[in-house]
């Protein structure tokens, strides 16, 4: 545990991460809050079924946009994206404040209202996918999703408690004005990494096209074939939409308990939401536990069933102070879901279509969210309150049992394999690499024991090998002089095979040594569909040379 508090300190310790994950956190805020402010609006309005229908029709155009849109996440700097999405979060959240002030026609504000959840829902796909290119290893990366995950859970309390306290004091409208501030102050955060970012030099097909519905429809093919060809990764985008119908269910749920059941008022909507928010953050918090971690199949399995039986059990209690009990140790569960299913997306999902696919993600989420906040009501109307709380509790575990055989079965490695997966996703250039094509490269891996004194390679010789040292050191040499040591988890030989000439330097074991040797045509093969990979390992190699020169 101590490890892994270590790595979680040093997630802390990045500012582009801080920065990052700060200007997520007045989204998250305003996500949540804006939410509940347009839920409140139209619950006055209309009740529970002109809530349901406005929160389902408010976040149809994320459905049928945000996989396009997130296709711009990996044909240009992703963080340039981000800032510019934040920015259009806040002009229209403002629109929105200046249309409910001025008692403006119910459809415009919904219109407006829309357009938020519509920009705010596309923001998620790019900050996800960016979190690989901040961090410097695998277990730091999953670090970086418990932070993620922690700034998530305090927007789900943060938002509606916030919403609650704002709309006692000045309506809806005082939401939106606070919302928009705080993603300006987002913008500002971002604001570094977009200017710092630059493009790839590649990109699949060539340099990066310009927008057309062409490209756009490519983009949306490439994630779509990205998940139907591996199992484990559709079976995660379904378990994670499965977990978001129980959220649309709830955000209906929350003002029929708060104001029908409980009769407690408007403000409660909110409050009951931030008992949820509560759970998430704790639940976010101990997903330190999955750092290191290579399998994370049960900790999902798990953290379904802690989220959907408490809802469940719901159904069978009474009393304000139980319902809010049990919605904490649900939002517990859903704060370990939620690492867990993004840790395990960004393993299975190579960098290069790693936006698309987030972006899918959140079209068939906000698909089930929308599909939640419609079925309530007529669950509701067909069966009651308390049955439909426990029918859509249970649904989410038994839809693991289901859905998450090729997640069970992917955990299924052997223990030996598993720690060259760790070594191989350590590895810069590789790590962007999707665990289908890394699993593959673990298979072709050749284990070399080397004593220590042993000569691995030799400058001038023909380069036919990359090498990660698995345990040991070895040390490099330029015209006889040592330029670097390396030791477990770190590679050599990329010069040689990205280049293309013999080799530019000799290694040698200083200690016995166990290396994994890894053909030229895979390595290779390997990098060529991947630009970031390529990205790095092109600039690795000339950075190295640089060094050797200056130091031959």
């Amino acid at each position: 545990m101590r490890d892994r508090l270590g790595v979680l300190a040093a997630a802390f310790r990045n500012p582009t991460l801080v920065r990052l994950e700060f200007a997520y956190l007045t989204f998250s805020f305003g996500e949540w809050a804006t939410w509940v402010a347009v839920i409140v609006f139209a619950y006055g309005r209309g009740g529970a079924p002109e809530a349901g229908v406005v929160a389902a029709i408010s976040i149809a155009p994320v459905i049928l946009l945000a996989p396009v849109v997130s296709g711009f996440g990996d044909r240009h700097p992703r963080a340039r994206v981000l800032f510019a999405m934040y920015a259009l979060q806040a002009i229209l959240m403002a629109a929105t404040a200046l249309a409910l002030l001025a008692v403006a026609p119910a459809v415009l504000v919904y219109a407006l209202a829309t357009a938020c959840a519509s920009t705010v829902a596309m923001t998620r796909p790019i900050h996800s996918s960016l979190l690989p290119e901040v961090v410097a290893s695998p277990d730091e990366l999953t670090a970086a999703n418990v932070v993620t995950g922690l700034v998530e859970s305090l927007g789900s309390l943060l938002g509606p408690l916030g919403a609650g306290l704002i709309i006692a004091v000045g309506g809806p409208e005082a939401v939106f004005v606070v919302s928009a501030v705080g993603n300006l102050l987002g913008c500002l955060a971002v604001a570094g990494s977009a200017r710092r970012a630059r493009p790839f030099e590649v990109r699949e097909g060539g340099p990066v096209d310009g927008p057309s519905v062409r490209s756009h429809v490519r983009d949306l093919l490439a994630g779509l074939a990205a998940i139907r060809s591996d199992r484990r990764l559709a079976s995660v985008v379904a378990i994670a939409a499965w977990a978001t119908f129980l959220i649309g269910c709830l955000d209906i749920l929350y003002a029929v308990l708060a104001i029908d059941v409980l009769d407690l008022g408007e403000s409660w909507v909110g409050y009951l939401g931030a008992a949820a928010g509560v759970g998430a953050t704790i639940g976010s918090a101990a997903a330190v536990s999955m750092v290191g971690r290579e399998r994370l199949a049960l900790a999902l399995g798990l953290s379904c069933a802690l989220y959907g039986l408490p809802v469940a059990v719901i159904a069978v209690v009474s009393g304000a102070g139980a319902a809010a009990v049990l919605l904490l140790i649900a939002g517990i569960g859903s704060g370990l879901t939620y690492v867990a299913a993004n840790t395990l997306i960004q393993r299975l999902a190579g960098d290069d279509v790693m936006s698309r696919v987030f972006g899918i993600l959140e079209s068939v989420m906000m698909t089930a969210t929308a599909a939640g906040t419609l079925a309530a009501p007529i669950l509701i109307a067909l069966v009651g309150d308390r049955l439909t709380i426990a029918l859509v509790g249970v649904s989410l575990p038994l839809a693991f049992v289901v859905l998450g055989r090729a997640i069970r079965a992917g955990d299924r490695l052997d223990p030996e394999r598993v720690a060259e997966l760790r070594l191989l996703r350590g590895v810069g250039m590789l790590g962007p690499l999707s665990a289908p094509v890394l699993e593959r490269l673990a298979a072709s891996l050749v284990r070399v024991p080397v004593p220590a004194g042993a000569t691995v390679i030799r400058a001038g010789d023909v380069g036919d090998r990359f090498f990660v040292v698995a345990t040991g050191e070895v040390s490099v040499a330029v015209e006889g002089e040592p330029v670097r040591g390396l030791g477990p988890g770190e590679g050599f030989g990329e010069i040689a095979l990205v280049r293309d000439v013999p080799r530019t330097a000799t290694v040698t074991a200083t200690t016995d040594a166990t290396l994994l040797a890894l053909d030229r045509e895979p390595f290779l093969a390997a990098l060529t569909g991947q630009p970031r990979s390529r990205s790095i390992a092109a600039d690795l190699a000339a950075q190295r040379l640089a060094d050797d020169r200056s130091r031959g």
